[in-house]
């Protein structure tokens, strides 16, 4: 058997050799990892990460609107960064002045993660 036959006999398809898991453990930590990575802190890939960064310095309380702007942050950039994710609904409750809770449901489950500002 010539060289050029073995060679593309061994070749394979990317998607055949990658195996992704899709299910409700998988989405939970891809969310978590996303939550816990800044927008820019990526090298080889600047645009990947969260923009909650932005509402750092402002004070969160309850009824103040602000809690609407991160839910409507996470909802458009989430699915852009984490591929095959379906936001069903996004809710942010306020603990503390930098704290909140973000509950997140997809179509494996439902994720609650507290994050701090």
């Amino acid at each position: 058997m010539p060289l050029e036959e073995a060679s593309y006999r061994m070749r394979s398809a990317p998607e055949e050799d990658l195996a992704r898991y899709q299910n409700g453990q998988a989405m939970s930590e891809r969310i978590r990892e996303w939550l816990a990575t800044p927008e820019g802190s990526v090298a080889h890939d600047p645009s990947w990460g969260h923009r909650l960064d932005a509402f750092k310095f402002s004070p969160l309380s309850k009824g103040n609107g602000l809690e609407t702007l991160i839910e409507l942050s996470i909802t458009r950039k989430l699915p852009l960064d984490v591929e095959d994710i379906t936001i069903l609904a996004v809710k942010v409750d306020v603990l503390d002045i930098d704290m909140f809770l973000l509950t997140i449901v997809h179509q494996f489950g439902k994720d609650a993660v507290q994050v701090k500002l």
